[in-house]
């Protein structure tokens, strides 16, 4: 999710609010100075950085894998292993890259790298990061050290352009991918150690890594940790370093603190508007391909009371589908206050004067959101049954559209809206490489030539416009109705110097020990 420096982000600055707390007689455990140990939410599953696109999979991959083009901490554009690019015509971005850049393995990195990368991603089919180069039409050397990227048509988010992961062509070809999966090769400041799927990654600086920022720990640990009251007590031992999201207590010991700050996650429910008959609802017809019944949903949920009840006051509320510090944000949008009549009204409109009953499917981190939704819902006759998968088993089944009604969340860490509507909300096109993760079923064609319309656009101030648009008919439609703007809450050892970024992504060159 890189993107170049030509766009113009309205990004929201980081807002931390810093808390150090406690009881100074905690005991904790002594910290090895040149090992930096990380706790996250969940776990990895995949070594492959051109498969999975989701927060956690990437604090891990960005140590060890680069792109072309980065981001700083609050999603500034950066170069990255390419010191410069340009435009000579529509249908090309001519790539200029980093002369000396070594893999892990020693070789080095050139245009052969880049051209393998690219290819590799476009004839994937099981790859998040498709809708990235879903405007590529052939990648062309040019020599050792440029190369041309070819478009199919003018694209105007040069945003994804540069996002793709790049892996050592001959590393790969030579041991092939079953091996590369389990000893990954990529130019990051980290390179692989060792691994345990879904529960530890251990990685060791690089000591040849081309970058002016060298790591301040020679060591990085992350840990799978699911329960946030592990976590913390983590924390409070010393047994880690920087823990993501977590619950403070009224009072912490001293030996941590805790920073806040606005995340770009939103948070909405899902509907299955496709489908003639859904599979999780008993009745005939499937009502959420009802409109009048999508934003029944919107009416009965009193957002205040949710972001009180399950995260004490600790989110906020959201108008679409995409945070304010997202270009692309339209302000003119307003969420309705809470309507209950209003919403039973819609729901006798549509033929369910009674409601009807629906199953939820949700990972067991949001089993807390899902218990007030049911409350919630129960008051116009919504009846909710909840179904708690496990999350390695959860995304493959909304990927699969087995499923009526589900909670997810979305962050366009590209700090564009096209993002969003590229991947989720553009009608399902494989050839095109639009609605890869459409898991709604959504199907507008206004919508489809908003978005195709933003992609080819260059001049900004129209893109914005045109962003704007589509999100107006989105908010209209209800394909996913927005629920909250998640909070990033993190626990740092006093210890160490860290400071979030505005993507969640915790990487090992960010921190550096206390003197």
């Amino acid at each position: 999710m890189r993107i170049r420096s030509s766009p113009v982000l309205g990004l929201l600055g980081l807002c931390l609010l810093l808390y150090c707390r406690g009881n100074r007689e905690q005991q904790t455990a002594t910290r090895p100075d040149s090992t930096l140990r990380v706790a996250l939410e969940s776990g990895i599953y995949t070594m492959d950085p051109q498969i999975l696109n989701e927060t956690t999979t990437l604090s891990v991959h960005e140590n060890m894998f680069e792109t072309l083009v980065m981001q700083d901490a609050n999603l500034k554009v950066i170069t990255g292993l390419a010191h410069g690019w340009e435009t000579p015509d529509d249908h090309t971005w001519r790539i200029h890259l980093r002369r000396g850049v070594l893999f892990h393995d020693g070789s080095e990195m050139t245009s052969a790298d880049v051209k393998f990368s690219y290819e590799r991603v476009l004839a994937m089919s099981n790859s998040d990061f498709s809708f990235f180069v879903n405007s590529v039409d052939r990648v062309e050397i040019v020599d050792d050290y440029v190369v041309d990227i070819k478009l199919k048509k003018p694209y105007g988010v040069v945003a994804t352009l540069g996002s793709i992961a790049i892996l050592p062509a001959q590393y790969f070809r030579s041991h092939g991918e079953a091996y590369f999966a389990e000893h990954p090769v990529g130019t990051g400041p980290y390179q692989f150690v060792g691994w345990k799927s879904g529960e530890w990654v251990r990685l060791r600086a690089f000591d040849k890594y081309w970058g002016e920022k060298r790591p301040a720990f020679q060591e990085v640990t992350y840990r799978a940790v699911s329960p946030p009251e592990e976590r913390m007590g983590m924390l409070e031992r010393g047994e880690i370093d920087i823990a993501w999201m977590i619950r403070p207590r009224r009072e912490p010991p001293s030996n941590y603190r805790v920073l806040y700050q606005p995340a770009l996650h939103v948070f909405f429910l899902g509907f299955d508007c496709a489908r003639d008959k859904t599979p999780y609802v008993d009745l005939p017809a499937n009502p959420f391909r009802d409109r009048r019944v999508r934003q029944a949903f919107l009416y009965a949920l009193n957002t205040d009371e949710l972001i009180e009840s399950v995260f004490n006051g600790r989110a906020y509320k959201s108008t679409q589908l995409v945070t304010p510090s997202i270009f692309g944000f339209n302000p003119a949008i307003q969420r309705p206050s809470p309507d209950l009549q209003k919403a039973r009204a819609l729901l006798a409109e549509a033929g369910y004067p009674g409601g009807f009953s629906a199953t939820l499917d949700l990972p067991p981190v949001r089993r807390a959101l899902a218990e007030n939704l049911r409350t919630q819902y129960a008051r116009v006759g919504i009846r909710l049954n909840l179904n708690v998968v496990p999350r390695d088993d959860f995304y493959p089944k909304i990927d699969g559209l087995n499923t009526s009604l589900f909670i997810l969340g979305w962050s366009c860490s590209s700090g564009d809206a096209s993002e969003l509507f590229e991947y989720c909300l553009h009608t399902y096109d494989p050839e095109k490489l639009l609605g890869m993760k459409n898991n709604s079923g959504y199907s507008n064609p206004e919508v489809d030539r908003l978005v195709e319309r933003s992609i080819s656009t260059t001049d900004l101030k129209e893109r914005l416009k045109v962003l704007q648009n589509a999100m107006v008919v989105v908010m209209n439609d209800l394909p996913l109705l927005p629920l909250y703007i998640q909070e990033s809450v993190y626990g740092v050892s006093n210890q160490i110097t860290y400071t979030p970024r505005l993507d969640d992504h915790v990487l090992g060159r960010d921190a550096k020990p206390n003197d």
